[in-house]
């Protein structure tokens, strides 16, 4: 039962020192004796000898207590004496309902909140395993693609080979085009293998010494003709050592994506510049010039750019700038969320720099290997 169900008692709403102090005041200024009684007639303050309770008081026409009093002056005590006391009765009960009520708010805002937040832990609940169920499925469908893709590769290289018996040259330029298509679609169940293994949590790098700029030179020459075709000219600056440790086939799909997409959003007689370079591993570090903690991988085009509330989310799974140009230059979103991946699990930074209109230029750092010691020294007998 709450303070706001309770009845009006006295000795609950003053306490009893308080009750002295009235009695004592009143007799001082009036004398006689003063006795206060709760409705039961048991004595909460005053003098025995003030003889039997005499008046009534009611609060709210709810019994509040009785009075007694002797003395010349007596009804003038018990008069002051009841008016005092309803004074203070009012206010304590005042009091007492505010009391009650702002904690029969708190109580109901804490089970209102309780339940909110048993809802929200549910819901978060709910997502996390649909979350896991999305990736698993993910990853069985990635693999149950895979598997039955990699054999349709196998045949088509053996029948373009003739292994399978001649074949005319049309027949060959069909075969070469279902082995680009089934590359394609190789990689992009590649890249939905590697997102789900970025969101459990599981990318594992196989980290080993190499040249970047043998990489990068390999995937240049496989976007030469699709660049020839357009009149696109690549462009490669390379500094002498680019040497660094890290996953050759990760690094590799790095920088396919960052020239696949360069390429793709050049127009036609446009440029392509690749710059591999010392430098700082982070945007906005200063640079030390050739004895840079990082090799630079730095690819800039000159096609639409990118705006600036967009620059954000780049990296996002799946995210394309707009869906006209889904749909005027292809590609799946997953390209630039793997490439960061794959360059911060490495140790390095990526980030780019846009203007709408005037192309973009992105660019991905790898810390250079730290030179050995040299242990050639004087020692010995």
């Amino acid at each position: 039962m709450s303070a706001l169900d309770n009845g009006i008692e006295l000795a609950r709403l003053v306490p009893p020192g308080e009750l002295d102090e009235l009695v004592t005041a009143i007799t001082r200024a009036l004398g006689g004796a003063l006795a206060i009684f709760d409705p039961r007639g048991s004595r909460l303050a005053g003098d025995p000898e003030a003889g039997p309770a005499s008046r009534v008081i009611e609060y709210h026409g709810a019994p509040l207590a009785r009075l007694a009093a002797t003395g010349p002056q007596a009804e003038t005590s018990l008069a002051l004496c009841a008016e005092t006391l309803d004074l203070l009765v009012h206010h304590a009960h005042a009091r007492e309902l505010a009391a009650a009520t702002h904690e029969e708010a708190m109580r109901v805002t804490f089970a209102e909140l309780t339940e909110h937040n048993a809802r929200l832990s549910r819901a978060v609940a709910r997502l996390e395993e649909l979350d896991r169920l999305k990736s698993n499925f993910l990853a069985t469908m990635s693999h149950e693609l895979r598997t039955p893709l990699t054999s349709v590769i196998g045949y088509a290289e053996m029948m373009a080979e003739g292994l399978a018996g001649p074949i005319s040259c049309d027949q060959k330029d069909y075969l070469t085009t279902i082995l680009g298509k089934a590359d394609q679609l190789l990689g992009l169940i590649t890249a939905v293998l590697d997102v789900s293994s970025l969101e459990s949590g599981q990318l594992a790098i196989e980290r080993s010494a190499l040249s970047l700029g043998d990489v990068v030179v390999s995937e240049l020459a496989t976007f030469a003709p699709q660049a020839g075709r357009r009149g696109i000219a690549i462009q490669l600056d390379a500094c002498a050592d680019t040497a660094v440790v890290g996953d050759r086939r990760k690094i590799r799909q790095i920088v396919s994506s960052l020239v696949s997409n360069a390429v793709k959003f050049t127009p036609d007689r446009g440029k392509v510049g690749v710059t591999l370079r010392r430098g700082p591993l982070a945007a906005h570090e200063p640079g030390q010039g050739d004895a840079g903690p990082a090799i630079q991988l730095v690819v800039t085009d000159s096609g639409i750019g990118i705006s600036r509330d967009q620059v954000a989310k780049i990296f996002e799974p799946f995210f394309q700038v707009d869906s006209s140009s889904t749909r005027a230059f292809g590609g799946t979103g997953l390209g630039l969320t793997l490439a960061k991946a794959y360059v911060e699990a490495h140790g390095g930074r990526i980030w780019v720099d846009t203007t709408p209109g005037q192309g973009s230029t992105f660019t991905a750092t790898f810390p250079a290997p730290t030179p050995e010691p040299d242990d050639r020294g004087g020692g010995g007998a």
